[in-house]
């Protein structure tokens, strides 16, 4: 895309911005946005309950919605962006879980409140600033265009660790960042949430429903190369195992005895942490969640090397992976038959990179979000 069409873009949005910003700010209203995905994730709907029942006077819009590929998803998503303006001008706070155009590019009133949650606990892999013109990160030209992750107010990160790696991230000041958990927290704690989860899992897939452990795998979003499924499947004794793959673009696929069974995206990844019973994961911020719930976590890092290079971590990947980091899945199921699982070296990781894990999360963030309407 060429610079000068961003700018010119940005110009014409600015312009029609400074009239829908004539409308007036609905000081108790706030916002959430993201472009994850189409549908509210645990953190925005754990949020909204809690906001409800703390105030009932609360205006909440929710903005969730994909950018697709396409020409056509393109278009929608101008108007889609058109209708987030008219929400940010007319609102006291704004939460996001991802980048959002308008937030970025636009000046705002002094008035506004940008709450930067993130869509990851932690911070694994590197990403926005700090894999600018890497082969899997973005192009620093076309970051500076769109001001990539400008105009926030706060940012949430998990612990003062990964403070440091956040503010790389995101260009952000000292002055931004805010040690808070988000609410999935207390969802990966719940011991009924687990039950429920668990309860719908089996009603959907009764195909697993045959005593066997279930192995999840979630690898990390690539821009480059798949995921070598077939390797995986030839080494699971699925006389004793089911496998669960959720790949990163929300598909979800179960392997039985049985054969490859898919019926569609009904859970997320962290859902699918309380329904397995190992999690396998590779370089995905979903080390932090699954760390939580204190089962064994394995480490598929078939291509360690290249994606070094492509892309990197901000911490010591093979020192301080909380779990057996291997580039042979034969390794990991013997590793698994063996019951091989250091469950200190876990425990350490997580109140390392998850700070106040025994506090209420959703609690805090919503009171923090209401002092926010009230100043």
């Amino acid at each position: 895309m060429s610079i000068i069409l961003i700018k010119i873009g940005i110009a014409i949005s600015n312009f029609i911005y400074f009239f829908i910003k004539l409308f007036p700010v609905k000081k108790n209203k706030v916002t959430f946005i993201s472009r994850q995905s189409n549908d509210a994730s645990i953190d925005f709907k754990m949020m909204v309950e809690k906001l409800k029942e703390k105030d009932i006077n609360c205006k909440i819009v929710l903005l969730c919605k994909r950018l697709e590929n396409g020409i056509f998803s393109q278009i929608r998503y101008c108007f889609h962006i058109l209708r987030q303006m008219y929400h940010i001008a007319t609102s006291k706070v704004v939460v996001l879980d991802s980048y959002c155009i308008p937030i970025c590019i636009l000046k705002h009133k002094k008035s506004l409140v940008v709450i930067q949650i993130w869509h990851a606990l932690g911070s694994l892999k590197k990403f926005g600033y700090s894999s600018l013109d890497k082969k899997d990160g973005r192009s620093s030209k076309i970051a500076k265009a769109m001001r990539m992750h400008y105009n926030y107010t706060y940012i949430l990160t998990s612990s003062k660790v990964s403070k440091k790696y956040f503010m790389e991230a995101f260009n952000a000041k000292e002055e931004q960042m805010k040690v808070m958990n988000l609410p999935r927290v207390d969802f990966l704690k719940s011991k009924i949430t687990s039950e429920e989860i668990k309860n719908k899992f089996y009603e959907i897939y009764p195909e697993a429903n045959n005593d066997k452990k279930i192995i999840l795998y979630c690898p990390t979003q690539r821009k480059s190369g798949k995921v070598p499924l077939g390797e995986i499947i030839e080494e699971i004794p699925f006389e004793k195992y089911n496998l669960m793959v959720k790949l990163h673009n929300g598909k979800e696929i179960l392997y039985t005895n049985k054969g490859k069974i898919l019926k569609g995206r009904f859970f997320t990844g962290m859902e699918l942490l309380h329904v397995g019973d190992y999690i396998i994961t590779d370089y995905s911020a979903i080390v932090y969640e699954a760390a939580i719930t204190k089962k064994p976590i394995y480490f598929y890092a078939y291509d360690y090397i290249n994606y070094m290079q492509d892309r990197g971590t901000y911490i010591d990947y093979k020192k301080e992976m909380p779990g057996p980091i291997c580039e042979d899945f034969k390794q990991i199921i013997e590793m698994i038959e063996s019951n091989y699982y250091d469950e200190e070296k876990e425990e350490r990781f997580c109140h390392k990179y998850i700070e106040n894990l025994e506090k209420n999360a959703t609690e805090q963030l919503t009171n923090f979000i209401l002092g926010k309407i009230k100043e």
